[in-house]
């Protein structure tokens, strides 16, 4: 089975060497090697592009591309898909490492679970200096979607290391790719696009990435962009669920919504709201419909 790592740099000239020789490291043989590059104005570029001519032939294939512009990290990743030629797709960002059997432990699961097309594992955060903080664990439990999602909801769609995603690259293609609706924000789509059309994700209770605690990452800077597509990815998908699959949900937070938002002070907000919470339609629902299962 060929697995495909698409390395996405940008500024990164610091970092990319230790990335790739993470790649090169693993024990898992079968992998083609995709850098692609957002316009980066350092040397990111040039560093990997000889790093690939030393190392190309542990690779089954290799390949750099580049952004004609500077677009984002989703088409960034967007532009390494178009390259690729494996079955199953690691993102991986270019100053993050994996640990050594990290695509072998990916492949052992993927292969004993066909059904299943997007995986996820735990992160362990790590600084320059080398020391590791605790481990960030994917706590989404097992079963069907439906129970996924739900977890999901209740803990603000927290509980997914998403930089640990392995996608099945069929599936995952014939959707377009990252949705290029949220240009400084891939991680969301994989999951939540997966979770609201009914499909399970897949758990590995083993960290298989090591997160790089870098200063000027998007995340650490709280790029007011990556913040706003990180809360229109989320509330687009869940809406989208709620819509279509967990109707009496959506509309009974509609309607509390709306009653929070209008003057509590008349009879007959306050008489709705309280019948709302005495009822509790939506887990009268769960019970009635075993939304819980």
């Amino acid at each position: 089975m060929l697995v495909s790592i698409i390395v996405a740099t940008f500024n990164c000239a610091h970092y990319i060497e230790a990335t790739l020789d993470s790649v090169y490291r693993q024990t898992y043989n079968d992998i083609e090697l995709i850098v692609t590059d957002d316009c980066s104005i350092d040397d990111s570029v040039a560093v990997a592009r000889r790093w690939i001519e030393k190392h190309r032939e542990r690779f089954v294939r290799t390949a750099q591309t580049q952004t004609m512009q500077n677009s984002g990290v989703t088409a960034n990743y967007n532009a390494g898909l178009c390259e690729v030629r494996g079955e199953w797709v690691k993102c991986l960002d270019g100053d993050d490492i994996l640990p050594d059997d990290a695509i072998e432990t990916y492949v052992k699961h993927c292969s004993t679970n066909t059904m299943i097309p997007v995986w996820y594992a735990h992160e362990q955060p790590f600084d320059d200096q080398g020391a590791k903080g605790p481990v960030n664990r994917t706590h989404l439990p097992h079963g069907k979607a439906r129970k996924q999602m739900i977890y999901l909801l209740n803990h603000r769609l927290l509980g997914i290391c998403t930089a640990t995603n392995f996608i099945h690259r069929a599936t995952f293609a014939a959707k377009g790719g990252f949705d290029s609706r949220y240009p400084m924000y891939q991680d969301g789509s994989p999951f939540l696009q997966t979770l609201a059309e009914g499909k399970s994700v897949g758990v590995i209770d083993k960290v298989t990435l090591l997160k790089r605690e870098n200063p000027d990452s998007l995340m650490h800077t709280a790029n007011p962009v990556m913040v706003a597509n990180i809360r229109d990815c989320h509330n687009n998908y869940c809406k989208y669920y709620l819509h279509y699959f967990m109707p009496l949900h959506y509309y009974n937070a509609w309607l509390t919504y709306w009653i929070a938002t209008h003057d509590t002070t008349r009879w007959h907000f306050k008489t709705l709201g309280y019948l709302l919470r005495s009822i509790d339609l939506v887990n009268l629902y769960r019970k009635l419909f075993g939304q819980n299962n």
